[in-house]
């Protein structure tokens, strides 16, 4: 009777410890995705189950070669951690190789490719997509634009690899049916487009539907070239000879003056800049809409 205890206890303690030693793993819960690309830097994040370790190695082969630590930050009160790390001292318009890692959790190796030069006078592509908050007549419909849709359709009208054929995912609010809620993020946004995400850099604004979240602000380290007091409401980004400029045009920010005036000295600014040929805006809410009246509002009668 006391071996046979004795042996149920051993089994039991054994159990214990794998099950731990599993637990200490944890898992990827967001693929790398990639935010705010410059010639010379870039940003990558991710979040997983747990740890603390922000690393990205990196380098011009699948070899990689390099390291670079960043930041970790808590997302939903829970164990869980979102990871920043700034890729600095790149070369321009050039291809890199690179996976993360968050102590014994590695992703694969993915591809990206650093903004030109405005003098490169290079060519390149832009996806520009809103509103892909859940149908629930069509829950699959936005992972069947991006896997069934843009990444066959580039692969097949250009072949090569995906970060030469797209420069940049622009996204003009609704990302999610309801931004308060932590799931949505995970599995209605970023789980169905995380092979797109891994290899563009993708850039929202505010809808309607992120009511003004702190996820949104947690996820997401867009240009920080707004006004410092509304931090990541309102920048602007530039590829090549090209500017983009996101806006808020949710309630409460629609008829900012702070807006305006940063708007206003921005395109001032921009219309004298030799090196930018091309500016396009995205805001949520359009001037014009085949769906609602046009409501007289003051961001949208000085335009």
């Amino acid at each position: 009777m006391k071996i046979r205890i004795k042996a149920v206890l051993f089994f039991a303690l054994a159990f214990h410890l794998v099950g731990s030693a599993q637990n200490v793993t944890g898992e990827i819960l967001i693929q790398p995705y990639l935010q705010d690309a410059e010639p010379n830097s870039i940003k990558i994040m991710w979040e997983t189950s747990m740890g603390e370790e922000s690393m990205v190695e990196w380098g011009l082969t699948p070899k990689l070669g390099k390291k670079t630590k960043g930041i970790a930050y808590d997302i939903n009160f829970s164990e869980s951690r979102i990871h920043e790390v700034k890729l600095e001292g790149l070369k321009r318009f050039t291809e890199y190789y690179y996976r993360v890692k968050t102590g014994r959790i590695v992703s694969d190796i993915f591809q990206f490719k650093t903004p030109p030069f405005a003098s490169d006078h290079e060519s390149f592509k832009i996806v520009s997509m809103s509103d892909m908050q859940i149908d629930h007549n069509n829950p699959n419909k936005f992972s069947e634009v991006v896997n069934d849709g843009i990444l066959q359709y580039l692969e097949k009208e250009f072949g090569g690899k995906l970060p030469n054929n797209l420069a940049m995912v622009m996204i003009p609010g609704d990302l999610v049916e309801n931004g308060t809620k932590y799931y949505q993020w995970k599995e209605h946004f970023f789980n169905p487009a995380e092979k797109l995400f891994a290899e563009v850099p993708v850039y929202p604004v505010l809808g309607n539907h992120e009511k003004n979240s702190v996820f949104y602000f947690k996820y997401f380290s867009l240009p920080e070239n707004g006004t410092p007091a509304y931090a990541e409401h309102w920048w602007y980004k530039d590829y090549g000879n090209t500017r983009i400029i996101g806006l808020n045009s949710n309630d409460g920010y629609n008829n900012s003056r702070d807006q305006y005036e940063w708007l206003q000295k921005l395109l001032d600014e921009t219309a004298k800049n030799e090196e930018v040929d091309f500016v396009f805006a995205q805001l949520h809410h359009p001037h014009k809409s085949e769906l609602w009246i046009p409501e007289k509002r003051i961001l949208q009668e000085r335009w």
